[in-house]
């Protein structure tokens, strides 16, 4: 296998790797917010008070916090990554997603529409 062609396949296993964990991050946020959703309407419909349950409420916060901490780290993660790219054979290989933009093209997320409706 050629140098050049090493240094592809590498990096596409690196790229699908990496799309692979961030998809999952996001998964696993998702996953969060429906089971806020879930306790909520939970003890709603059992007729319970605020108060009641407030450490699950309180953990799931904290469980939260360390997806969205996460993602934050994967974006860290890009930036050394491409770092690597920029000083080894890697820096000739086109791959799209290891280098990230300064200013990210806005998407229209659900969340977005939220913001904007406030």
């Amino acid at each position: 296998m050629k140098r050049a062609e090493q240094a592809a396949a590498i990096a596409a296993r690196l790229h699908h790797a990496l799309h692979l964990a961030e998809a999952g991050q996001d998964q696993s946020i998702n996953r969060l917010g429906k089971l806020a959703q879930a306790l909520t309407r939970s003890r709603k419909e059992a007729g319970l008070s605020a108060t009641v349950g407030q450490p699950a409420f309180n953990a799931l916060a904290r469980a939260m916090a360390a997806q969205i901490e996460a993602q934050e780290a994967m974006v860290e993660l890009h930036h050394a990554l491409a770092e690597v790219k920029a000083h080894t054979k890697f820096r000739s290989v086109r791959l799209g997603g290891l280098e990230k933009e300064e200013d990210p093209v806005p998407r229209i997320t659900p969340l977005a529409v939220v913001k904007d409706a406030a």
